[in-house]
């Protein structure tokens, strides 16, 4: 008599489709997280079991924190107030007369800010996992400063309803990238508390905004540029130096703060 036929019992291999979505990240995504991980663990390697922050010594760096963090949310909010407000400002100093822009098209401009910001929200979100976020975020501010300035060399509604929407689409990643940065280092209620600070900087903008539109309104109204491409420029070069104060500056996590010492980034 034949022996009877075994069945195999051992586990089989799933094949690579049925793998679950863990198992099938790219091989650079696995080295990002196992570089950031590294870091994070290499910070607080033998601190796991340490008695709770003293109330005195968590006041000090809180107190630290918002020194070198508030400051620079301030004047991002500050600044990403004009910069979208830009057309509102320009529309009174010779943008729609030199573009020969009727009324729809001029509520058009103002509609595509928005229209790239709300398409855009998603690709920021799944980049900034996959970048350094402070470094993301300053890379964006840097190109809605050339998007802003090249609205300065338009004379067509085409060119400005286009660059309107890549200045939303730049801007769109502020708000999202900033709360993660800010509940690395605070809790929840210390960063809405702080995020809903920087929120009053709308009304330092306007006052802002008024004042350069005063000052280029005195410039000679047939001279080049032009005044409204003078305010263009003008708030293109403040994005620039903001972008290049966020690259220097802002940290992706406590363990890249510039600003806090080795004990107080394993206390934050």
């Amino acid at each position: 008599m034949s022996d009877p036929v075994r069945k195999d019992t051992s586990p089989s291999i799933p094949e690579k489709e049925s793998l679950p979505y863990d198992e099938k990240r790219s091989v650079s995504d696995v080295a990002q997280d196992e570089r950031v991980v590294d870091v994070v663990a290499g910070l607080i390697a033998g601190h796991g079991e340490e008695a709770e922050l003293d109330p005195k010594v968590s006041h000090e760096l809180r107190k630290k924190l918002d020194r070198n963090m508030i400051p620079m949310l301030c004047i991002l909010y500050t600044l990403q107030f004009i910069d979208k407000n830009s057309i509102g400002s320009s529309s009174v100093l010779g943008i729609i007369q030199d573009n020969h822009l009727t009324a729809n098209e001029f509520n058009n401009l103002l509609t595509a800010f928005y229209a790239g910001y709300i398409v855009f929200v998603g690709p920021h979100a799944w980049l900034m996992q996959r970048f350094p976020i402070a470094k993301y975020i300053a890379t964006n501010i840097g190109l809605w400063s050339v998007f802003l300035g090249l609205q300065a060399v338009c004379h067509s509604y085409g060119g400005l309803f286009a660059l309107r929407f890549l200045l939303g689409a730049s801007e769109s990643c502020i708000t999202s990238g900033i709360m993660t940065i800010m509940t690395m280092f605070y809790t929840r209620v210390e960063s809405t508390q702080r995020i809903s600070w920087t929120f009053m900087c709308n009304g330092v903008a306007s006052i802002i905004a008024a004042f350069i539109s005063f000052g280029v309104a005195h410039t000679k109204a047939n001279a080049r540029p032009h005044q409204w491409q003078w305010f263009m420029i003008i708030v293109s070069v403040l994005s620039v130096i903001v972008s290049g104060l966020y690259f220097w500056r802002m940290p992706d996590n406590p363990a890249t703060a510039r600003f806090l010492t080795q004990q107080e980034k394993i206390d934050v």
